[in-house]
């Protein structure tokens, strides 16, 4: 049984919100100049005739037409009743043609007249008075979308202030966990941040907001916030409590003040959303999470406004090879975050992995629409996938799969400077290379040995088919990390952690020891829950431990330092069909420039006098 209280489709929640829900406009007067992205309340007016006067239309000469009718290149006709004119300038009313300075001669004997060499017709390049507009006239009608050019026509037929409907949308959050913005939220609880973002969305279409305080889970306090919101809005959206747990009050409060219209939609995210009238405004539950309030606010709220009239630009739409099987659930509506790149000379769309919170909806360009009667669409299908950013376009956006490491959002920071950007996906080796194999990404990032340790496991190519290309991002290295390095010609015993004989770390550090000739004896090594970098270095901090073997980058970060030990190589594979592209070789540029190197200084340990690198991959 469903935890809703009622479970309807997606498609049956739009029809009821455009045949029950209608926004209320507010009118206002507002100066011309701060119009744009407004709607028109009533049609507006010319307070100008343009032209005022006839004018001419070309450099030339305005003359009386039936003066010219019989001159020819051959027999030209000499006349003495004209006026020099230029471009804009006004014709008297004795004149009814304008001859430009191509067809006229300049060697008549006489300064009072002109030798035309080819006949005017009667309103031949004049612009007649009021051609444009006449006082009176139309400029924009009613309920129209007001643009820049319309702003400057308005501007130059005498309109100073204009009439336009004004939506204005109401978001109530709610929720005793929330946090107000700009304030460090403490244990259980998290900053508001929903109605931020749908209001900065609505701005962008023309819409403004009003976001109210937040309220606690209190039916009393809810029901004061909506009446409040009722009275001023157009429409509201209030931000959690929409679903049926003990503190989930929206639906009790709005169905004693109006009507509820559905409790429960079959989409996800955003199962736990409503809509309501009270006192015949629309108001909407939206779930707290961001991804179903991201959701709902684009396939319920953003439909309905262009279903009411409102002019909501349409989203582009692309055809993609998806890169990944995306699986759905039947009977529901999904609605799945991508980021789409063009690879080769297709369009690839790879899923942006769920519950990754705020951070989805930042890494994506796209939103995938599968319908109720699907369980999904398998890798390799053709679908249209809906874009939702128009910058950078897919043709400029890089997808890798692989290794996660810090160096990516550096070279995808200083890939957006140059209008691209890189969506990075984390997968293991193998599924890396499955994906090249497959075609469905630009390259893998993987990392490959570097110096520091022997008798490392070399990494397996055979999922390839073909040959393929290492490309160098950057070197990482690592170091000793200590409060204090340790020194040790002291003959100090230090105590470091017990790691696995097959670990990197552990391979780097026993590298180091022989390097430098460390004794054994000199050495306790502990046993403890040190299997990662940051176990390593908690320990170190509390001082359970002198020293451990972790990356620079990361040690930087809790002000850790001491010697280099090794470092591996970060790289990115190609298949070799695609070195040849404009892309990769774009990419490759990139990495070899002075510009990219100097980039790296945000961010320490990392080494890049060999990037842009190029080494042939065996597998």
């Amino acid at each position: 049984m469903s935890r809703y209280l009622t479970l309807i489709p997606y498609l049956a929640a739009q029809k009821i919100l455009k045949t029950s829900a209608r926004p209320e406009f507010q009118v206002k007067t507002i100066q011309v100049t701060k119009s744009h992205g407004h709607i028109s309340h009533e049609p507006v007016f010319s307070r100008l005739t343009i032209p005022g006067s006839a004018v001419s239309q070309r450099d030339g000469y305005a003359v009386n037409a039936s003066d010219s009718y019989i001159a020819t290149e051959a027999a030209p006709v000499e006349i003495s009743s004209f006026l020099k004119v230029h471009t804009g300038s006004p014709v008297p009313e004795e004149y009814d043609a304008v001859i430009m300075h191509e067809d006229v001669r300049q060697d008549s004997p006489s300064p009072s007249c002109i030798t035309i060499i080819k006949p005017a017709r009667p309103g031949q390049n004049i612009q007649k008075a009021g051609s444009e507009t006449r006082v009176g006239s139309i400029i924009i009608p009613a309920g129209h979308l007001i643009s820049p050019e319309d702003i400057g026509a308005m501007i130059g037929y005498g309109v100073t202030s204009v009439q336009v409907k004004k939506f204005v949308a109401g978001f109530i959050p709610t929720g005793d966990e929330l946090k107000e913005p700009c304030m460090a939220p403490g244990p259980g609880e998290v900053i508001a941040s929903n109605c931020e973002m749908l209001a900065a969305s609505l701005d962008t279409i023309g819409i403004e907001s009003l976001i109210y305080p937040i309220v606690p889970d209190d039916p009393v306090q809810i029901r004061n916030a909506i009446e409040l919101a009722v009275r001023e809005c157009s429409f509201v959206i209030i931000s959690g409590g929409s679903s049926t747990g003990s503190r989930d009050h929206s639906e009790s409060v709005l169905s004693e003040m109006g009507t509820v219209l559905y409790h429960g939609v079959a989409m996800r995210p955003g199962r736990s959303t409503l809509a309501a009238v009270v006192d015949g405004i629309p108001v909407f539950g939206i779930p707290g999470t961001p991804a179903g309030a991201l959701a709902v606010f684009r396939e319920l709220i953003i439909p309905w406004l262009s279903e009411t009239g409102y002019p909501v630009p349409v989203e582009n739409t692309v055809q993609v090879t998806l890169a990944d099987s995306v699986p759905s659930e039947l009977g529901t509506d999904d609605f799945i975050l991508m980021s789409v790149g063009k690879v080769s000379d297709r369009y690839k769309a790879m899923m942006v992995p769920r519950g990754g919170g705020q951070m989805s909806a930042v890494k994506s360009n796209a939103v995938l629409h599968i319908a109720r009667n699907s369980e999904g669409i398998k890798q390799g299908k053709e679908c249209i996938v809906r874009l939702t950013r128009s910058f950078p376009h897919p043709d400029n956006i890089y997808l890798f799969n692989g290794l996660q490491d810090p160096i990516l959002d550096v070279l995808d920071q200083f890939l957006r400077k140059k209008q691209q950007k890189l969506f990075f996906r984390k997968a293991s080796h193998e599924a890396t290379l499955l994906s090249l194999r497959n075609k469905s990404i630009h390259g893998g990032i993987i990392i490959r040995q570097g110096n520091g340790g022997s008798g490392r496991v070399q990494q397996d190519y055979s999922f390839l088919t073909g040959r393929a290309y290492a490309i160098k991002i950057a070197d990482k290295e690592y170091i000793l990390a200590a409060k204090i390095p340790p020194d040790f010609r002291e003959g100090k015993k230090y105590v470091c952690p017990e790691l696995s004989d097959d670990s990197l770390l552990y391979q780097m550090m026993e590298f180091y020891f022989q390097k430098i000739q460390v004794n054994n004896s000199d050495i306790n090594r502990k046993s403890s829950e040190c299997t990662t970098e940051q176990e390593i270095i908690q320990n170190i901090i509390e001082d359970k431990i002198d020293f451990g073997p972790c990356s620079a980058c990361l040690a930087f970060e809790y002000e850790l330092q001491g010697p280099v030990i090794g470092c591996d190589s970060i790289d990115l594979v190609i298949r070799e069909e695609d070195m040849e592209s404009e892309q990769v070789k774009n990419l490759v540029k990139v990495l070899e420039s002075d510009e990219w190197r100097e980039e790296t200084w945000i961010i320490p340990g990392y080494n890049l006098k060999r990037s842009g690198h190029i080494t042939l991959l065996s597998s």
